[in-house]
């Protein structure tokens, strides 16, 4: 049995309503498209490898990501975490650290973004734990937005939504751990353009 050869459509004999239909669902599909790209901009994270799940040099360090005053015990664990596998752990045995990871995003004064992190922390006499949005402006200088939980917290969402005073060239975004005794893990780091 030989198959009958396929036969092309001759543009003369598809009605004009059909090819109407056929214009408005490529429209509509165009149209679900575009919007469907604007939200997941919107919402898209900026900071990369924000639940902490790569280290590929093993340093104990997740990639993309430095910090500072940080020891031997300050490093990225994978049996606590919120989301996934891992999370990153501060001890509180030096005093100030943070751990941050600059956001190559530039923009207006006027933009708003929000900056939202899961932490854990057992925090042994006094101290604090934060989480700050660092617009770092064109001209030189920088404004903060943060928030501060205290104290000892199971797992916990903080965020803080700003805009920029001024133009910037980056944001920074970075986790405090000020405590003389004590620990803090964190987890799910998102950086989100506010729509």
């Amino acid at each position: 049995m030989n198959p009958s050869p396929a036969k092309p459509i001759n543009p003369d004999t598809v009605s004009k309503s059909n090819r109407r239909v056929f214009a408005a669902m490529l429209l509509m599909a165009l149209a679900v498209a575009v919007i469907a790209g604007s939200a997941l901009a919107a919402t898209s994270n900026l900071v990369k490898n924000g639940s902490f799940e790569k280290d590929t040099d093993g340093d104990g360090l997740p990639n993309n990501w430095v910090g500072t005053n940080l020891t031997p015990n300050d490093k990225r664990v994978c049996n606590q975490s919120k989301a996934g596998s891992c999370s990153f752990k501060i001890v509180g045995d030096t005093g100030d650290k943070e751990f941050r990871q600059d956001v190559a995003i530039s923009g207006s004064a006027g933009e708003e973004f929000t900056l939202s992190a899961w932490t854990k922390a057992k925090i042994l006499g006094t101290g604090t734990h934060r989480i700050l949005m660092r617009f770092n402006s064109t001209g030189g200088g920088n404004d903060e937005l943060f928030t501060i939980p205290d104290g000892t917290t199971p797992w916990t969402l903080h965020q803080v939504t700003g805009s920029a005073a001024e133009d910037f060239d980056s944001i920074t975004v970075i986790l405090q751990f000020e405590a003389d005794g004590g620990k803090m893990w964190m987890d799910k780091v998102k950086l989100v353009a506010t729509p």
